[in-house]
């Protein structure tokens, strides 16, 4: 009787083993495709992300080029995700014009594709909803604070990114804010191309055209940590340094001086909303819609409630 019982509870070890295994390699995979991990923004997606995904029993693999610049790398590494036969993605464009041929390719294989981090529609490829922040009205905000804290008298240089919608909107929607403030002047507009070391370099170039530039808005706060740097090595005080992504980096920078703020634009829950409604997608329900996630200027006064616990 005793070999018998060790026998049955063997063969119900397997049993369950087999059954463990079957679930696992029957559980749905989504990727999520970042344009780079470069930035510790796309950290912050990720950690949104993977526990939605796991919450909502699907494996989660995340691919990315290694340079955000690397726009056929990306549509690439998208292309192969179809051919993986994932059920569902989640990327953020490099540049919408390269990526939309791969999305057509997701479409043809069934695969729903999400966007985050941009509103901007794809020129072609069907899209099953966008999740993002306003980059538009990002740029307005950051206009409002330099108003603000300037007394509606600046000089302002720009450090913007890589040519995109996002570039075009964070600085655009400032640019345009800036028509109410007649005393605030763009006097120096030029690529960081989202690298902290370009950008240093690049905010050298301009405090030494423009020394009296008293404002540097970086299009992300990479850009911004770069400015704050080369600020330093000129022993340039009084300049007013803005980013946006508020990246726990960027709000430790803002806590200690080197950087004055950064719109904080809340990556954790743009990932986890991301996921929730690839998920719709999967599940075979109509969207169609945007999904807007808010923004927030993170400065001494507010920072150490954004700080990283």
């Amino acid at each position: 009787m005793g070999k018998f019982r060790i026998t049955v509870g063997t063969l119900l070890t397997s049993a369950l083993a087999l059954s463990t295994a079957a679930m696992v390699a029957a559980q749905p995979e989504i990727a999520i495709v970042p344009p780079g991990m470069v930035s510790p923004f796309y950290s912050g997606i990720i950690s949104g992300a993977k526990p939605a995904a796991g919450k909502l029993g699907y494996k989660f693999v995340v691919v990315a080029p290694e340079r955000e610049s690397d726009f056929a790398g990306q549509a690439k590494i998208v292309e192969d995700m179809v051919e993986n036969g994932v059920s569902g993605i989640a990327l953020c464009a490099i540049n919408i014009e390269a990526i939309a041929s791969s999305v057509k390719k997701a479409n043809e294989a069934k695969i729903p594709v999400v966007v985050f981090n941009s509103l901007t529609d794809l020129p072609s490829g069907n899209v099953f909803a966008y999740v993002g922040y306003d980059q538009r009205a990002g740029g307005a905000k950051v206009a409002d604070y330099v108003n603000k804290i300037k007394h509606g008298k600046a000089k302002v240089a720009i450090i913007e990114g890589l040519p995109s919608s996002f570039t075009t909107e964070r600085k655009g929607g400032f640019v345009d804010e800036l028509k109410k403030f007649p005393g605030i002047k763009v006097v120096a507009s030029q690529p960081g191309d989202w690298e902290r070391e370009k950008s240093m370099n690049v905010a050298q170039n301009i405090l030494e055209s423009n020394p009296d530039v008293d404002v540097f808005y970086g299009l992300s706060d990479e850009m911004a940590l770069g400015a704050s740097q080369a600020c330093k090595a000129a022993n340039k005080k009084g300049v007013a340094i803005i980013g946006i992504d508020g990246n726990p980096n960027a709000v430790d920078a803002v806590a200690k001086g080197d950087l004055t703020a950064t719109l904080g634009t809340n990556p954790d829950l743009m990932g986890a909303k991301a996921i929730e409604v690839l998920n719709l997608a999967v599940k075979g329900k109509t969207s169609g819609k945007k999904v807007i996630t808010d923004t927030t200027v993170i400065d001494k006064s507010n920072c150490a409630k954004f700080a990283a616990k």
